[in-house]
């Protein structure tokens, strides 16, 4: 909603950016929300350090060391948090993506019960040249003619004439004309990793200005006030 806008954090990290990507709907986001809430609350995250930092800085009792050491120390927690999240969500992004591929190229099994037919088909494909043969793969995938399709792509490929990579081409066009809610759901899931691969640094920087500090400056405070901290732990001498 345009209400939940928070201007102080980038439009990279907002889940409605992710929302309005071409294909995303109620039919495919089942595919892709756990990266939509991923990003969700890393959004309201990131929100509520610039919280935390407004308000430390109205804190007279903090000071602006103080103030970057205990913001900084519990935004990295759950920046850490956050950032595994979308971590788990880009691996079962990847996994979905290899699963709905090998969907698009898993093989054919020729027709049973018709004979020789199927020999017949794959040896008048094979006496074909390849300009001829490709036309004839061609207009089989437009007529959408199982049967021949099944009897050719269901076996070897050098039973027709076609070399492996022919084989594949036309089997995964077979695919795609059967079943166009996979291709939909792929072009979907790839854009998304797309995005995740593009704006997965950006949440890091985003930590860092709403936290006021880079990790180096927050990491060197923490090492001094270790420090201090150790010193006071006095032991009683005898």
């Amino acid at each position: 909603m345009f209400d939940d806008i928070d201007t102080r954090v980038s439009p990279a990290l907002d889940p409605e950016t992710y929302r309005a990507v071409e294909g995303y709907n109620d039919t495919t986001r089942m595919f892709v929300d756990d990266v939509v809430n991923a990003f969700n609350d890393i959004y309201v995250t990131v929100g509520k350090v610039h919280d935390a930092r407004q308000l430390a800085e109205k804190n007279p009792a903090w000071t602006p060391e103080n103030r970057i050491l205990i913001v900084g120390q519990e935004a990295n927690k759950q920046k850490d948090r956050a950032v595994r999240r979308l971590a788990l969500a880009e691996r079962d992004l990847r996994a979905r993506i290899a699963h709905t591929e090998c969907e698009l190229t898993s093989p054919l099994t020729e027709r049973a019960g018709l004979g020789s037919l199927n020999g017949e088909v794959r040896s008048f494909v094979r006496g074909l040249d390849r300009s001829k043969r490709e036309a004839f793969m061609r207009e089989a995938l437009e007529r959408d003619d199982g049967p021949t399709l099944e009897a050719i792509l269901g076996a070897q490929p050098f039973l027709s004439g076609l070399t492996p990579l022919d084989h594949e081409h036309f089997l995964r066009l077979h695919h795609v004309k059967r079943n166009p809610h996979l291709v939909v759901r792929l072009d979907l899931m790839k854009r998304f990793l797309d995005m995740i691969e593009r704006n997965g640094s950006i949440v890091h920087v985003q930590f860092d200005k709403a936290i006021g500090a880079k990790p180096s400056v927050v990491g060197a405070l923490q090492v001094a006030n270790d420090q201090a901290l150790a010193a006071l732990k006095i032991e009683p001498t005898g």
